[in-house]
Formats: structure tokens, C-alpha cells, sequence
């Protein structure tokens, strides 16, 4: 089962890997992300949804300061 959370934790990053590119703003990542949440389900970051996304856009966009 533990195979299976990590795969769909997996496909949820790479999606948001896919999308964060095409993202001015961080609210419209989230709006983009939620779609896929459910991808998080038994992982704890479902409940942390935001805050994740905000380290990887944060990681993304500080390359370019």
C-alpha cells in the first residue's frame, strides 16, 4: 500500500512541476494544484497543501532573483 501512496505522491510533484512554469502567481498555482490534491491522500502533506506548494515555488523562483 505504502508502493501506492508514493507513486500518487510522486505523480502529484511531477504535475506540479509541469504547471508551476506556467504560473504568475502563487494563488494561481495553488488553483492549478488543487485539482490534484487528492494525489496527497495518506501522506500528510494533504494537510499542508499550501505550505508544500509554497517551498517548491519558492525553490523554483528564487533561481531567478
Amino acid at each position: 500500500m505504502s508502493s501506492y501512496i508514493l507513486d500518487r505522491e510522486e505523480e502529484f510533484w511531477n504535475i506540479a512541476n509541469d504547471k508551476i512554469g506556467e504560473c504568475e502567481h502563487f494563488s494561481e498555482f495553488v488553483s492549478k494544484m488543487a485539482d490534484h490534491k487528492n494525489l496527497l491522500q495518506g501522506t500528510g502533506d494533504e494537510d499542508h497543501f499550501e505550505d508544500a506548494l509554497a517551498v517548491a515555488w519558492e525553490e523554483k523562483w528564487s533561481k531567478y532573483l
